[in-house]
C-alpha cells in the first residue's frame, strides 16, 4: 500500500538528525529556565507509516531530559497525531495531540483539564525549523515554555 501524500510530507519535513540551540523559559517544570542543546534523531518506521523521533536535551555537558515521539497521518481523522513519551512523564495522561499544517507550520494541540498545550514546528526553510511549546491555562494568556532553532546535520 502506498504512503499517503500527507505522510510523505511529514517524512520529508521531519526525518533526519537535528541539532538545536534551545531556550527554556521559567515554568513550573523548570523554575530557573535557561539554555540547552537539543538533539533529535527522526526516522521513518513501519514502512513509512509513522515517523519516530528520539530527543535528548543537554545542559552543562549532561543529558537532563529524554523524549520519544511517534508522529503519523490519521486518514480517518484527517489530521496528524503525535504521541510523546519522556523522562518526566513516561505515560502522558493527555493522550495524543492532533496536528494540522497551515502553510509551512505544523501545529499539534492537546488539552488537559487545566490547559491547552501547543507544539509548533515551523519548517520555513529547507534543513531548518523552529520549534516552540506554548501553554494556555484555563482563561489565561498563551505562554511560551520553550523555543528552539533546529538545523539538519
Amino acid at each position: 500500500m502506498p504512503i499517503a501524500p500527507e505522510q510523505q510530507r511529514l517524512i520529508d519535513a521531519m526525518v533526519g538528525t537535528w541539532l538545536a540551540d534551545e531556550r527554556l523559559l521559567p515554568s513550573p517544570l523548570d523554575p530557573a529556565g535557561g539554555v540547552a542543546t537539543g538533539r533529535t534523531q527522526a526516522r521513518a518506521a513501519l514502512e513509512g507509516r509513522v515517523v519516530t523521533a528520539d530527543y535528548a536535551e543537554e545542559r552543562d555537558d549532561q543529558i537532563v531530559f529524554r523524549g520519544h515521539g511517534v508522529y503519523g497521518w490519521d486518514a480517518e481523522l484527517r489530521a496528524y497525531r503525535m504521541y510523546w513519551f519522556d523522562s518526566l512523564q513516561p505515560f502522558p495522561r493527555a493522550g495524543h495531540a492532533v496536528g494540522h499544517w497551515v502553510g509551512h507550520t505544523l501545529t499539534f494541540r492537546v488539552s488537559t483539564s487545566s490547559a491547552e498545550h501547543r507544539y509548533i514546528y515551523d519548517f520555513h526553510e529547507p534543513g531548518y525549523y523552529e520549534f516552540r511549546i506554548e501553554i494556555q491555562r484555563s482563561g489565561g494568556k498563551v505562554e511560551t515554555y520553550m523555543h528552539g532553532a533546529y538545523a539538519r546535520q
